[in-house]
């Protein structure tokens, strides 16, 4: 299944393509549950120690925080169109686990928002 959040992971990865420092700065790993009418249709690890971003399930890591967001609104996060907090507070993005963790990640969004 293609969904349209796949480019901005598409283009997370392809920014932190020799750009690994960036990547280690965050030092975390975030799991992202992406739904589709209220079912979880696909994952995708960002394993920013490693500096891998792979879809599916964490591989050989322990996930420091879990999001769960619709196809639709990952993509307008990623374009600035939603912002993460009103998504997090409108129930829109749920996270589970280390929650400070995520406020590192706005940078490589707006890497992937620069190029969408």
């Amino acid at each position: 299944m293609i969904l349209s959040s796949d480019a901005v992971f598409q283009k997370i990865s392809d920014g932190l393509k020799g750009n690994e420092a960036k990547a280690k700065a965050v030092n975390g790993v975030f799991l992202y549950k992406i739904t589709k009418d209220g079912k979880a249709v696909k994952e995708w690890t960002l394993d920013l120690k490693n500096a891998k971003i792979y879809e599916g399930p964490a591989k050989d890591v322990k996930v420091d925080t879990t999001l769960t967001v619709s196809d639709e609104d990952m993509v307008d996060i990623a374009v600035g169109k939603l912002n993460p907090q009103s998504a997090f507070m409108k129930g829109k993005l749920k996270i589970a686990g280390n929650i400070m963790l995520t406020q590192k990640l706005a940078p490589l969004l707006k890497q992937a928002d620069a190029k969408l």
